[in-house]
């Protein structure tokens, strides 16, 4: 039976394959191509671009945080030092890599590599006028040691590395150098940075989403890698950026979340007293509630939004050109404004009026700070470094 089972699957699979259209063209020989160089090639380019993508993001939000000074930002500033860093580590022991494939990724990144061993922490980037720069980082330079603990050389060496960062630029050591071992083609030396004082947000690519999109959770901020590509200057990325920051440092993802708690206890109310165990006006009174504030929310961000962009140094007076790039994607939103969002003609005319008001205040050698009609406690009462026991 499985013998016949078999043969009528190659037969059946024979007679579909002499059925089908074929190709017609007459194309060139490659076989005398050296197909491991262009794979190498190949390999390279997705390396180099990657890093040089997120270079240029990190760099703009870089600048921004920089700028911030402690009367935009919510938190207590940090030390910054501008640099990213990158780890080789093998993804598999030799002897556990079966397939050809994973055979010859291996070769190419050992190939391509020169400080191919295993869990080395390199420097991957270095962002140009950061604090790592102006002391003399350089990419490709392997860390030794920083703050006098030497680089991790383990399995999770990057993320140990992180934890040293974190344990060590806080808000308590503003103004203290940092001091780097690193070797550099062979010689060893020893970097002093002096960091920056950013506001300590931090910029994530959000893999998983393919949609051009852009938002903040309160902690950090997230682009995908769609709306990184669709915005192609730097004016519109940091106008995408200085939105999102401007959403933590004003609190509105904790100001959401706290409306839809609201909402849900009026809503569960509502159930218990109607006996309602589907919890009906429990989800709709969340819903309601987070969506409340949305689109005030969203104006808020963008006027603060212009005044980052402004101190940064970037095109702050262009900046409505990046809603018409989004409504060119979705012209009914030109039309028909959603639950959370305003119109684009809409906040591109409050974008337009905020970079007036920074003119003006720039004329008259003004501080250039947003006015509020009320004290706005987010960014002033900067808690973000006291420890509840």
């Amino acid at each position: 039976m499985k013998l016949a089972g078999t043969l009528s699957l190659v037969l059946g699979t024979s007679v579909i394959l002499s059925s089908c259209a074929t190709p017609t063209a007459s194309l060139p020989k490659t076989s005398w191509v050296d197909q491991d160089k262009l794979r190498q090639e190949h390999y390279l380019y997705a390396q180099n671009y990657a890093v040089q993508r997120d270079k240029k993001i990190q760099t703009i939000f870089y600048n921004l945080k920089k700028n911030t000074g402690e009367e935009l930002c919510d938190r207590k500033l940090k030390p910054g030092l501008g640099f990213d860093v990158g780890v080789y580590r093998p993804k598999k022991n030799w002897w556990h890599i079966s397939s050809k494939e994973e055979k010859q990724e291996e070769e190419d990144l050992k190939a391509l590599n020169y400080f191919a061993e295993d869990n080395v922490i390199y420097v991957r980037y270095v962002i140009p006028n950061s604090a790592a720069d102006k002391a003399g980082l350089k990419p490709m330079d392997k860390i030794v040691s920083i703050f006098g603990v030497a680089a991790p050389n383990v399995t999770d060496a990057k993320e140990e590395f992180q934890e040293i960062l974190d344990e060590n630029l806080t808000s308590q050591n503003l103004g203290m150098p940092v001091e780097v071992e690193i070797e550099r083609k062979g010689k060893f030396k020893t970097i002093t940075i002096k960091p920056d004082n950013v506001c300590p947000y931090d910029l994530k690519i959000a893999k998983d989403d393919k949609e051009i999109n852009a938002y903040a959770d309160g902690e950090d901020i997230y682009m995908t890698e769609a709306i990184i590509d669709y915005m192609q200057n730097d004016m519109e990325l940091a106008a995408v950026m200085a939105h999102e920051l401007a959403h933590n440092t004003l609190g509105h993802p904790e100001a959401s979340q706290m409306n839809a708690a609201v909402g849900a206890i009026v809503g569960g109310i509502i159930d218990g007293l109607t006996y309602n165990t589907t919890n009906l006006a429990t989800n709709a009174g969340s819903e309601l509630g987070a969506k409340i504030y949305s689109k005030d929310f969203e104006f808020e961000a963008d006027y603060l939004s212009v005044y980052y962009m402004a101190r940064a140094g970037y095109n702050y007076k262009e900046m409505g050109l990046m809603q018409k790039k989004l409504a060119a994607r979705s012209k009914n939103s030109i039309y028909f404004s959603t639950d959370t969002h305003p119109k684009p003609q809409e906040r591109s005319a409050l974008l337009a009026e905020a970079a007036k008001e920074i003119d003006m205040k720039k004329n008259f050698k003004e501080p250039l700070v947003p006015d509020f009609t009320k004290r706005n406690s987010n960014l002033e009462d900067k808690k973000d470094d006291v420890k509840w026991f």
